[in-house]
């Protein structure tokens, strides 16, 4: 088996998210990980994504993981997918594959993961690339629904909807761009050209997901390896329909998140079928059934570790116990990459 793992960092030499990081904002402990991934014999060596030849002839089966980027715009996030598929394409083993990087903070691309894979546990959803799209397909919506840009995280750009006059007033908002130049020029084309259609000056891609009633919150579950966190997200007073983003000190943690029967199995369930090492899952549940809302498999908030005073896990009689201890995000991270390349 092979226990060498390159590790890609962004520009800032930065790699993952984590909570309560120190310098700020600079990710997880680089030396942390090289300690707990030697405990298991394994060695790591970090590389910058610029750094990487796609032309190397040694990329087949070799060990990759790598980081995600939140920059505005999303621009040097795209060159990292760009690498991340040319590595794909040699044949490398990312951890995780090329499908779930393209569904961080893409919740068009999740959506699309979701209705392949996990058709059974999830919430009603259409997709659209712009209000153009929107306003052919209008009739079929259902109301009330949620309206949530692609982009975006901690409940920002998520709007209830009431009626077609609701959603196309806030489509119109989703807007993050502005083109003057060209849409002035595109106006005279249809000015010109008989027939010529224009831009639709609306291409944020959005999704309208079903909504769920009388919801108080939610819970985060964070799945890494056989260890289970969960918080409790009450929906705070002037957040609208939104659990996420309420502060961290207005959660609930571990037991005191009074986690529902059934809820990790549910977890369990949607982890196997997406066969990554770690997870992030938004749970709502409404009092009959558990749906999921959204997940992330990189790249994803951490505070819920620090925060935790334990975890869940499974017994061998399958039911779930609490482990009293507290965690740090590059121990479990390990952890759970070397459990993921060992099961494989």
């Amino acid at each position: 088996m092979d226990k060498k793992i390159i590790a890609l960092t962004d520009y800032k030499n930065k790699f993952g998210s984590k909570h309560f990081d120190n310098p700020y904002r600079s990710g997880m402990d680089k030396e942390q990980m090289k300690k707990y991934f030697k405990l298991f014999d394994y060695e790591i060596k970090f590389k910058n994504f610029f750094e990487i030849s796609i032309n190397d002839n040694d990329w087949q089966n070799r060990n990759v993981i790598y980081t995600s980027s939140e920059d505005i715009g999303f621009h040097y996030k795209s060159y990292i997918e760009d690498i991340i598929l040319g590595l794909e394409e040699k044949g490398a083993n990312l951890i995780p594959k090329y499908k779930y990087l393209r569904a961080n903070n893409n919740k068009v691309f999740m959506e699309i993961i979701r209705s392949i894979n996990l058709l059974n546990c999830t919430l009603e959803a259409e997709l659209f690339g712009s209000l153009k799209d929107l306003l052919i397909k209008i009739e079929n919506i259902k109301f009330p629904a949620v309206l949530k840009a692609s982009e975006g995280a901690s409940g920002r750009n998520v709007f209830l909807v009431k009626d077609r006059k609701d959603l196309i007033k806030k489509v119109k908002k989703l807007k993050n761009y502005s083109h003057l130049k060209e849409d002035i020029r595109d106006y005279f084309r249809s000015m010109k050209h008989k027939g010529y259609i224009r831009e639709s000056i609306y291409r944020n891609k959005f999704i309208i997901q079903e909504f769920i009633p009388n919801l108080k919150n939610d819970w985060k579950v964070y799945v890494f390896g056989d260890k289970y966190f969960i918080f409790k997200r009450p929906i705070l007073k002037g957040r609208g329909i939104k659990a996420s983003g309420g502060g961290y000190d207005n959660y609930f943690y571990g037991k005191d998140a009074t986690p529902p029967v059934g809820v990790f199995s549910f977890c369990e369930k949607i982890f196997k079928k997406l066969n990554v090492p770690h997870l992030s899952l938004d749970i709502a549940f409404d009092g009959n059934r558990f749906y999921l809302i959204e997940f992330q498999a990189l790249y994803f908030g951490t505070a819920g570790i620090p925060y935790s005073k334990g975890y869940f896990t499974k017994k061998e009689d399958n039911t779930w116990m609490y482990v009293e201890k507290s965690c740090n995000i590059e121990q479990v991270y390990v952890e759970s990459i070397v459990k993921y390349i060992e099961n494989k």
